[in-house]
């Protein structure tokens, strides 16, 4: 019984993968191209209260982690050098280049609005589902193809910054940003730095 579902879990995942309008797949593309030339950007920094401090707009826009050099003892006291993930960010605008730490950062690709006049509900009552470990292993292939979803992104004290939303959906963590989430909302590009966010099924809201 769990080999066929586990089979069919797979044969799922597959199918997901061959489909053009993948959010997965568009979001993969999007990390590509903004590897060799960049995507266009708008660059908001926000400080720990949501005052827009600075806003940038860029053609060709990357963005790296910076790794710090440290020493360690193993168990036979010899020196061990090791890597660690820096919380500076680089950021490389035009060929220019910005080293922030601390702020919240939202990278918005351009073509991409925001929800204007959106209302988060203070209490949301629902109903529905199988099991839990059923229901995530469905969410996570729903992720993959992009569902319609809201993001509501708050400074680190909780102001409210801006709502975003669309009707694919896809989101994810990379591994080599510190404290950044990527998303693709409808094959437009967000990511968010350092900042408080929920991240809704629009049928929990409707």
């Amino acid at each position: 019984m769990k080999r066929r579902r586990l089979i069919s879990i797979l044969f799922c995942f597959c199918l997901i993968l061959t489909l053009g309008s993948c959010a997965f797949l568009s979001s993969k593309v999007k990390s590509i191209k903004g590897e060799l030339i960049g995507n266009n950007f708008v660059i908001d920094f926000y400080d720990n209260f949501g005052n827009d401090i600075l806003t940038i707009n860029g053609n060709k826009v990357g963005l790296e982690a910076n790794y710090v050099k440290t020493k360690s003892v193993d168990s036979e006291g010899d020196s061990i050098t090791n890597y660690e993930s820096s919380s500076v960010i680089t950021i490389t605008v035009d060929g220019h280049s910005i080293h922030q730490t601390g702020n919240t950062v939202i990278f918005a690709e351009k073509g991409l609005e925001r929800l204007d006049n959106f209302e988060l509900p203070t209490a949301v009552a629902t109903s529905g589902g199988t099991i839990n470990i059923l229901d995530r292993n469905i969410n996570e292939i729903k992720n993959l193809i992009g569902t319609p979803k809201v993001v509501v992104i708050c400074s680190q004290l909780g102001v409210p910054i801006a709502v975003y939303g669309g009707e694919s959906v896809y989101w994810e963590i990379p591994g080599d940003l510190p404290k950044t989430t990527k998303l693709s909302i409808d094959d437009k590009a967000l990511y968010i730095h350092r900042a408080n966010y929920i991240l809704l099924d629009n049928d929990l809201i409707d």
